[in-house]
């Protein structure tokens, strides 16, 4: 009874959260909902697709049920999950026919055991064995493939930090930071449970997940949700004031935080570290989050990020200045940046000319 109403709470709770992504649309985007958030019908596939957990849910304790089930979860879950964070985070590269046919090796390796569990055939003596081999070779290409989409969020974030000068605790960096490393982990809490064969840990497995669907429902369920930043222009000056009177640091500990931050920025130039972060920062500084935030405000900053591409801008000027024959690429490495068109950018968003007319003057 403990292995069935797990089970049958896992499956409800999966149909209720498709429900949720598939037909609840705000009425301001009604009309284009999934055009605009294509990720909320693939997350919704995700749940939809737990229907298959109903033959282990009609034979609890069967072991060709409980075999089917885990390597349908290996193999769907992890796989999904990709096609899902392709089309969250890069929309643009994302092709519908190509992310049916990479489900074709998962459908052919578990249509026997899917067939062998509603007993509508009988394969030969051994064959749970081949069965996981077969699931095996599946699951690493697609552990790969998780790898690799981790990686590539990590690049994609740090990008948009660089070119937008987003702050670190704007809500779209943070999710993607959160769950950068999600179907990876899922692939691994898969690949025990498949693994391990056994009822309990198949139970362990449906609790967590229930909860972590709860969860994951209620943090997205406001997928066009923009971040906030900190540093919002256009403050009235009862705002502005307001903010002030919130400072920390008293002047002491500003000025000597200032100091430290100027030597940092001055003498070490560590605005060229490619990929710099606000925690690289605090922990050179020795100071927190809100601390460093008010003296980054406090020393006419709009932000984390508007500080380093400020400097490295000063830099690539006075590189370019020193070397004109230097290309552009190599400056905007030296400098920091991850290519010479988010160096132009910065310098654009600076009001500066760009980087070739400052060339063509030297």
């Amino acid at each position: 009874m403990l292995f069935y109403s797990a089970n049958l709470a896992f499956i409800v709770t999966h149909l209720y959260s498709w429900l949720l992504k598939w037909y609840y649309k705000p009425k301001a985007y009604s009309e284009r909902f999934h055009e605009l958030f294509p990720a909320q019908k693939a997350v919704g596939y995700i749940y939809l697709l737990q229907v298959f957990e109903l033959p282990y849910l009609f034979q609890i304790g069967d072991p060709d049920a409980l075999l089917f089930v885990n390597a349908f979860a290996l193999l769907f879950f992890s796989l999904q999950m990709l096609v899902m964070c392709e089309l969250y985070f890069f929309p643009h590269t994302a092709h519908p026919i190509k992310d049916f046919w990479v489900f074709i090796p998962a459908v052919i390796a578990l249509l026997p055991l899917f067939l062998q569990a509603v007993r509508l055939i009988s394969l030969p003596a051994g064959y749970r064995l081949w069965a996981f081999v077969v699931v095996t070779i599946i699951f690493l290409a697609f552990f790969y493939l998780s790898i690799k989409m981790a990686l590539k969020i990590g690049r994609g974030v740090r990008r948009y930090n660089e070119d937008t000068y987003a702050d670190s605790d704007d809500f779209p960096v943070q999710f993607a930071q959160y769950i950068q490393w999600v179907p990876t982990a899922v692939c691994v809490l898969l690949a025990c449970n498949f693994y391990a064969d056994d009822p309990w840990v198949k139970f362990v497995r449906d609790v967590l997940f229930i909860v972590a669907s709860i969860a994951f429902c209620i943090a997205t369920l406001n997928p066009w949700r923009k971040g906030i930043p900190k540093s919002a222009e256009g403050l009235d000056e009862q705002e502005e004031e307001v903010r002030s009177s919130s400072n920390r640091l008293s002047d002491e500990q500003y000025n000597e935080l200032a100091a430290s931050l100027d030597h940092l920025l001055a003498e070490e130039s560590i605005f060229t570290q490619s990929h710099i972060t606000s925690e690289v920062l605090m922990k050179r500084l020795g100071t927190n989050a809100n601390y460093l935030t008010e003296v980054i405000r406090r020393s006419g900053y709009q932000s984390f990020y508007d500080m380093i591409n400020m400097h490295r801008v000063r830099h690539a000027i006075a590189l370019i200045h020193q070397n004109s024959d230097e290309k552009l690429l190599n400056i905007a490495m030296q400098c920091g940046f991850t290519s010479s068109a988010s160096m132009a950018k910065a310098f654009q968003s600076q009001g500066k000319p760009s980087p070739s007319t400052f060339k063509k003057k030297v």
